[in-house]
């Protein structure tokens, strides 16, 4: 049974979440959103396991048409849960696969319940779109200056990399690094992909890069001949993504912003350093980014 503090908080965030247009279906810890994308509930929902500490064992992410799945595991609960997309909305459907007090289903709900209210309500934060709304790596427009050049290096691990390609790309061996460059100061640069680099940590040696081409090419040799949906994921589509959202180099306007993606070799990296070249000045500036 329920008790009562959990179930005042439960009902009192209840009436946020119906206000956000999130409510709950037959099952108590269903949650079920007219609002919220695909691409969201995907989301969310890893997050929400990583919130509750646990480990991603199994990934397919929901798409129109097709269920998504996810099961994970921690030290004391196991549990998985099914995405479901429509064009009546999402349903997030979680459930505990190991004895226990329905602290997975809980998590799940008020997690995703309330990440989705969060977005509904206010704006995401700089107003960077999610990379599940990316076409493809791509210079955009940053806010007004703010004197700072920010370098963000984030290696997608594990089954993370499923909810911007659609496949495991970790079982082929590939790790997709996402790189974000927001130009804040009033002074252009220049940026090549080969002036992007990742350090092994137990060597401390460079990382070869791998092109998107090469990156296909050793998912499709994993996948075999699987169809569409292989054992990896969608291979066809993943081949499609890597391609459109590969980092390009370039000059980086005042005021402008780079996203997209470099890969390389599944390995234990510890640090990346990237370096710039500022125009007026002529001078390469390097920038450092632990993991």
């Amino acid at each position: 049974m329920m008790d009562r503090r959990f179930a005042g908080r439960l009902r009192a965030f209840l009436v946020g979440a119906l206000v956000a247009g999130c409510t709950p279906v037959s099952q108590s810890f269903n949650v079920h959103s007219a609002e919220l994308s695909c691409d969201e509930a995907n989301r969310h929902v890893y997050a929400a396991v990583g919130d509750m500490g646990m480990k991603v064992t199994s990934f397919t992410q929901a798409q129109a048409g097709r269920p998504g799945y996810l099961a994970a595991v921690g030290s004391d609960r196991r549990g998985e849960v099914t995405i479901t997309c429509t064009d009546a909305g999402v349903v997030v459907d979680p459930r505990q696969t190991s004895f226990g007090d329905k602290v997975f289903e809980r998590g799940i709900f008020l997690s995703v319940s309330g990440r989705s209210g969060m977005r509904m309500d206010g704006a995401r934060l700089g107003g960077e779109k999610p990379v599940g709304e990316l076409a493809e790596a791509s210079t955009t427009e940053a806010p007004a200056p703010t004197g700072i050049v920010l370098v963000k290096i984030e290696p997608q691990r594990g089954f993370e990399a499923v909810l911007d390609f659609d496949a495991d790309l970790a079982a082929a061996g590939v790790l997709p690094v996402k790189i974000t460059l927001s130009n804040g100061s009033r002074r252009a640069y220049s940026f090549s992909v080969s002036n992007v680099t990742l350090r092994l940590r137990s060597s401390g040696e460079t990382a070869n890069r791998l092109t998107a081409a090469e990156a296909t090419a050793k998912i499709e040799a994993k996948a075999g001949s699987g169809g569409a949906q292989t054992s990896v994921g969608n291979v066809a589509s993943a081949t499609k993504i890597m391609a459109q959202r590969e980092l390009g180099g370039g000059k980086l306007a005042p005021g402008a912003s780079m996203v997209g993606f470099l890969y390389y070799p599944v390995a234990d990296y510890d640090r990346a350093k990237v370096q710039m070249t500022d125009v007026q000045a002529d001078e390469l500036e390097s920038f450092l980014v632990d993991f």
